[in-house]
């Protein structure tokens, strides 16, 4: 999770409750604007956590000192920075985000800056929220408070489809955008948030955010361990025919014909074995992105394609008299990423990282895209799923628990993976097929 404070908010002594002017840190969360905080907010945060003991402190950046007189520009922005780095520090503990005194936290502080921010000064007792699917289809759920956070909200929506708990940690939910008919992932909604308020302050921006309820693995065998269930299977189906859906437009396939005959005679299951088969299918599909190119050194347009535990960037040709959209592709596996960061100005967002070209050479590769963030949570719930089937006994946040194909460890390579890195120009033929 990545924790920024980009800027700060003054609020005169005409604006505050208690005629004081004071500062707020304006908190974003993997690049969305969350909470908004003042420093003595902060300082009970760092104080209540010390006192419960939930974590060690020994690795924690030092929270910065409270001060007596009033800060200069310069000392509220290296106050700011300092803010930020401890954020960044606290959230490396994956056990303190599970927490309920983070969860609460940081839910309470959402609903404070609403309010702050927000003509009304308060909220209703109980709203109504629209959950979508990938087909557009809606479900109203009713008698929610507006303080619910994600886990009370999909609950009762998991209750509403009749979905069975056994199968709950295959879901999650999710911000969408609904454009020109399309739903267009934004980002998956976090423990710690209220969707309610969330959606709010998206439809604010832009009133065309939606939640979605949808599937939330990468590993697609466990497709074939939710096909018996009725409730399951429908949902499977969905996450198949959008999959199938957003790639019609720029990738031909003999096999769209078949899957219509399918579709209509609801033959749901047969459908989804064969949308399996498809090139782009458990993808997450990014347009309008742009990647280094290794072999020319150029910045290129590419459509990004995240999933099968790779980011693949495939390079696409300007030249409409040219019949082959994609001049070539670059494949880039999770396991042989080392690090990554996610960089943010006015001008442009990327995400950067360092990937083994082959052994004993490690390179930085940066994608730009405006879901540079996305791009980070894609890549740290596909290294949690890896490490969850490398160690049978760990615990991983909205991870499917119990399920066979994990085995020991990595999921084989197939013989198309071969074909893949064996064509790819990153590579030289025989060497570097090695992860970290």
């Amino acid at each position: 999770m990545y924790f920024t404070i980009p800027d700060t908010t003054e609020i005169s002594a005409k604006r505050s409750t208690d005629r004081h002017a004071y500062t707020l840190f304006n908190i974003h969360i993997n690049g969305i604007p969350h909470c908004s905080l003042r420093y003595s907010q902060l300082r009970t945060f760092n104080e209540e956590l010390q006192r419960l003991r939930l974590i060690p402190m020994t690795n924690i950046q030092p929270f910065p000192p409270k001060k007596f007189f009033k800060l200069s520009l310069v000392e509220t922005d290296e106050r700011r920075m300092l803010l930020e780095r401890y954020l960044q520090s606290i959230v490396q503990n994956k056990s303190l985000l599970s927490s309920a005194f983070f969860n609460e936290y940081f839910l309470n502080a959402q609903h404070e800056t609403i309010l702050n921010e927000s003509i009304e000064k308060t909220l209703p007792d109980y709203i109504n929220l629209t959950i979508h699917f990938l087909n557009k289809h809606q479900i109203i759920i009713e008698n929610l408070s507006p303080n619910d956070n994600t886990s009370t909200v999909f609950d009762a929506c998991a209750n509403k489809i009749q979905l069975e708990n056994k199968y709950f940690s295959y879901f999650s939910l999710f911000l969408y955008e609904l454009k020109n008919n399309q739903l267009n992932i934004i980002r998956p909604l976090c423990s710690f948030e209220s969707p309610y308020l969330s959606l709010k302050k998206a439809n604010k921006i832009d009133p065309n955010h939606c939640i979605v309820f949808k599937n939330s693995y990468w590993d697609l065998n466990y497709d074939l361990q939710l096909l018996d269930n009725r409730c399951t299977r429908n949902l499977v189906f969905l996450q198949s025919q959008y999959d199938i859906e957003q790639s019609k437009d720029f990738y031909p396939s003999d096999i769209y014909e078949q899957l219509d005959v399918l579709r209509d005679n609801k033959q749901l299951k047969e459908y989804i074995l064969l949308a399996r088969t498809s090139k782009f299918y458990g993808y997450i599909i990014l347009k309008n992105c742009s990647v280094d190119d290794l072999t020319t050194q150029r910045l290129s347009q590419c459509i990004l394609a995240i999933g099968n535990n790779e980011l693949n960037c495939y390079l696409y040709n300007d030249d409409k008299k040219n019949k082959n959209l994609f001049l070539k592709d670059m494949s880039f596996k999770v396991t042989r990423i080392r690090c990554w960061k996610v960089n943010w100005t006015k001008l442009d967002m990327n995400v950067t990282f360092e990937y083994l070209i082959k052994k004993d050479n490690l390179k930085w590769i940066t994608i730009h895209t405006e879901q540079a963030a996305l791009v980070s949570t894609c890549l740290q719930s596909m290294v949690d799923e890896i490490l969850a089937k490398k160690v049978s006994t760990a615990t991983v946040v909205n991870m499917p628990h119990n399920r066979s194909n994990v085995a020991n460890g990595l999921a084989k390579r197939t013989k198309s993976d071969l074909d893949r890195l064996n064509n790819n120009e990153l590579f030289d033929k025989g060497d570097g097929d090695d992860d970290l």
